[in-house]
């Protein structure tokens, strides 16, 4: 791996190793896509530290986002993001070996 794919690791890791982040993760393959405010309902935080959570979502290539008018819909950026996320709940909720 060069340094370049280190650091794109780097920032997935980064991006998934927050819980507000993976519950954003987690509506928008439910919902498909929302608005901030949708998501700000769904996790509880405020809409600057959503604004914060979705910038870290969007450099690490896990989120995108359309306009609507005056409203901004948030949608995952493909389909290997909610395969992505849908294996490692899976793996999360094995039993530990041992």
């Amino acid at each position: 791996m060069d340094s370049n794919d280190d650091d794109r690791l780097f920032a997935l890791g980064r991006a998934l190793s927050c819980r507000v982040r993976l519950a954003v993760l987690q509506t928008l393959i439910d919902e498909a896509d929302a608005s901030v405010g949708e998501l700000v309902s769904h996790t509880g935080v405020t809409q600057s530290n959503m604004s914060n959570h979705l910038a870290v979502l969007r450099s690490a290539g896990l989120v995108t986002y359309r306009r609507h008018g005056r409203v901004v819909r948030y949608q995952l950026a493909s389909p290997e993001v909610a395969s992505l996320v849908r294996d490692l709940t899976t793996l999360a909720r094995r039993p530990l070996p041992g």
